[in-house]
């Protein structure tokens, strides 16, 4: 009897906190709690983010003066299904005009007032006899890998980010950053700590939460970069960005993902870290596809190949446009960090699985039979790649994770292997054949010619670690047999490595590797296979030409190789000659360049350059 009266009194005293919360959480007017962040800028068109401290709209006040912001925009209202992230879109705006903008909640202003640059157009540029094409000049950075972890580097004092403020932030036009924005921290938060910091009650706890609780931790670990981060922060507010995600945004080391039948902790991983990368990042991207991961719960008997979900009707999933399937390893720490959970106690039916066929409305043929009965949650990856064009250069932000397959360092050049999935690879071929662009920047998180073999490794055989291209050389050799077809610049920006470097791959491919913007640089002796300052490298059957790189010497203790880098590309289309001094006619180079220029994060002194431009006539 007494402990059913204690048990009655805990009941009673939890109800009436929460409702208390609840009711403050009534009273309070919600506010900004992260941002602004601006994303996928154009000539007329901003995207800006922010997070709010209850689901609620919030506005943008715009105009071309700060002192009158007249133009508004609101948001859809944000939700916890996303973490109480939004997006409002600015539109029909002036090309190569800055803006101020402050966000507003309930008609009270949120943060400062603040500004970006749109783009040029093509209309504005033009003229008739000197530049019918409309080109124009424009300038991006790009960059990677910034840990702000204090016990493993520089922490978030951030001095590169300081100093592209400084140098940077008011004469750019946006950021490319490829791959490693976050890295793993307040992963293993519980669901009840998420759930009572927003005043949830158990039954309004969103679905994605049910399904995939360990989001809370990756959610937390976003919050945590933006709050911890303020040069980091105040760089997004007045700077554009396109985003890639690389393993830290997901889970260190994570491959395997496009393997049926593989089961690693790590590996599914996968649509849990991407969907936090897209209410936080990937929001700023163009995508091929809008439909988004579908995420459940199902039922499994063992030796049956059938998955049952009462909840999900997949005859109306358009899995053709999807990924494949993986069941979740369901611990509380499965988006940890470290290799102490690297064992084998995830649920039994968690591995990589193809999707076979549709049986009904509730039921799914996978490619491989369940080994236990029992409940587990799941999901259906989703299509993160996509494009977009600014004057004659086309952009391919390419997904590297989604369907890596499984890699063996002792046969780098297996037949068939893909990172990047059949459907990626063609939609990205045909883009380009397809495409009348100039220059080609193809964005990918990892590197092509340079291999990433040290540095970690978690599996049984750790000296499988490898991150690069290089343990996909059919694939990567076709690739670079059809770009030199078709004969136009390709340059593929890289990151994953702590070390930005310039390879010359053939007269038309080159590949510009970023970084890092803020952690602990690699040692290429041991974690480049001993690769060149400069000069000769062999990477597989093909040789390339080293032009630069940043380098550290192997006798620096891990914690003085502190040197972050940035990298100013600078396309040059046109040039001004206006028939009176401060008036504007452009005028098309016959030859445009582009210029790759990398700079010394601390200081925002110029390291290297490497100008490139579209072939004479007598060079074709």
């Amino acid at each position: 009897m007494n402990k059913l009266y204690h048990s009655m009194l805990k009941t009673l005293l939890f109800t009436f906190i929460l409702s208390a919360f609840t009711t403050a959480q009534a009273d309070d007017p919600p506010t900004m709690t992260h941002g602004p962040m601006l994303g996928q800028p154009s000539d007329h068109s901003m995207k800006v983010w922010a997070r709010t401290s209850h689901p609620t709209p919030f506005s943008i006040h715009y105009d071309l003066s700060k002192e009158n912001l007249e133009h508004t925009v609101e948001s859809p209202k944000t939700e916890f299904a996303h973490d109480l992230t939004g997006v409002a879109e600015l539109q029909d705006l002036e090309a190569d005009s800055r803006y101020y903008y402050q966000v507003f909640i309930e008609g009270s202003p949120q943060g400062s007032i603040n500004s970006f640059l749109t783009l040029p157009s093509v209309e504005g540029s033009r003229n008739e006899k000197y530049n019918p094409k409309g080109l124009f000049n424009f300038r991006f950075e790009a960059g990677s890998c910034a840990n702000q972890n204090p016990l493993h580097g520089i922490g978030h004092s951030l001095p590169l980010y300081q100093t592209m403020l400084r140098e940077l932030a008011d004469d750019i036009n946006f950021g490319i950053m490829n791959g490693d924005w976050l890295y793993e921290e307040l992963r293993d938060t519980p669901v009840e700590t998420w759930t009572a910091k927003n005043r949830l009650t158990e039954e309004k706890t969103p679905d994605i939460v049910r399904n995939a609780p360990s989001i809370v931790g990756v959610w937390e670990n976003y919050k945590l970069y933006q709050s911890r981060g303020v040069p980091l922060a105040q760089w997004h507010r007045q700077v554009p960005s396109v985003f890639t995600f690389d393993d830290h945004e997901l889970v260190n080391d994570i491959w395997g993902c496009g393997s049926a039948g593989r089961r690693h902790r790590r590996t599914v991983f996968r649509d849990i870290g991407i969907q936090a990368w897209f209410d936080y990042l990937g929001w700023a991207n163009p995508t091929v596809s809008d439909q988004s991961a579908h995420f459940g719960k199902a039922q499994f008997i063992k030796g049956s190949k059938l998955l049952k979900d009462s909840k999900a009707d997949f005859t109306h999933l358009p899995l053709d446009q999807m990924a494949n399937l993986h069941v979740h390893w369901g611990t509380p720490n499965a988006g940890v960090n470290d290799i102490i959970y690297d064992d084998d106690s995830g649920n039994p039916n968690a591995r990589v699985y193809d999707i076979v066929r549709v049986v009904d409305k509730h039921t799914l043929e996978l490619s491989h039979a369940a080994v236990a009965d029992g409940e587990a949650s799941y999901s259906i990856g989703r299509r993160s790649y996509g494009t977009f064009r600014v004057s004659n250069c086309q952009f391919f932000l390419l997904d590297t994770k989604t369907y890596r397959e499984m890699h063996d360092v002792k046969q780098p050049d297996k037949p068939g292997l893909t990172m990047l999935g059949k459907d990626q690879r063609e939609w990205l071929l045909k883009e380009m054949r397809t495409s009348d662009a100039e220059f080609f920047f193809v964005v990918s998180s990892v590197p092509f010619m340079i291999p990433h073999s040290g540095a970690g490794g978690f599996e049984f055989d750790a000296l499988n670690k490898e991150e690069a291209w290089v343990v996909f050389l059919e694939e990567r050799e076709m690739l670079i047999d059809t770009w030199d077809e078709i004969g136009k610049p390709v340059f593929v920006m890289t990151g994953d490595l702590h070390n930005s470097f310039a390879i010359q791959v053939t007269d038309n491919v080159w590949e510009f590797c970023c970084g890092p913007h803020n952690s602990v640089n690699h040692v290429p002796e041991l974690d480049e296979a001993d690769r060149p300052i400069t000069g000769h490298f062999q990477s597989g059957p093909r040789a390339c030409n080293i032009r630069w790189s940043s380098y550290v010497l192997p006798d620096l203790p891990r914690l003085e190789r502190l040197y972050p880098y940035y990298c100013v590309v600078q396309v040059n289309n046109v040039f001004n000659m206006p028939q009176k001094v401060g008036g504007k006619r452009l005028v098309a180079y016959p030859h445009p360049q582009v210029i790759f220029q990398y700079y010394e994060g601390r200081t925002g002194k110029l390291a290297y350059a490497e100008a490139i431009s579209l072939p004479r006539k007598n060079e074709e």
